[in-house]
């Protein structure tokens, strides 16, 4: 009887073990996500250290466009692929590198593995229904 119960304790504490790191890890990785949960629309870019050209196009891009950037709610977080803050953002993203489109919700929109994505950035977030409603009750102060 001693042997069943024990093996029963045993069991429902690895039960027990698996829920909470589940709930930790899923906690984690929302983490980062969290912060700009509907607040602001997030550009991600992750890349290699030494191949961060990408990066740095991406920064040149916020910088000549900061009117749009900020007009849309825009906020870019960047991340080298060794960094062990990127196993805080969504799983997807922490094998790759590349640029990704997070939402409000907190949801991948777009991604690309290069800098094709900027080219339609403003396109993509412009057809999204909460955008539409940014843009019929607050018009855009930027100048084009």
């Amino acid at each position: 009887m001693k042997i069943k119960l024990k093996w029963k304790k045993t069991k429902l504490g690895f039960y027990f073990l698996f829920i909470y790191f589940i709930g930790v890890s899923l906690a984690v990785n929302s983490m980062i996500l969290d912060k700009y949960a509907w607040t602001n629309r997030l550009v991600i870019v992750v890349t290699k250290k030494n191949e961060n050209t990408l990066e740095r196009d991406v920064r040149q891009f916020f910088e000549h466009n900061r009117c749009d950037i900020d007009d849309r709610n825009l906020k870019l977080l960047s991340f080298f692929s060794d960094d062990p803050s990127v196993l805080q953002l969504p799983s997807s993203v922490h094998f790759q590198t590349g640029i990704w489109l997070i939402g409000y919700d907190g949801n991948i929109k777009a991604y690309s593995e290069d800098g094709q994505l900027l080219t339609k950035l403003f396109e993509i977030i412009d057809k999204m229904p909460m955008r539409k409603g940014e843009m019929k009750s607050g018009g855009s102060d930027c100048i084009e």
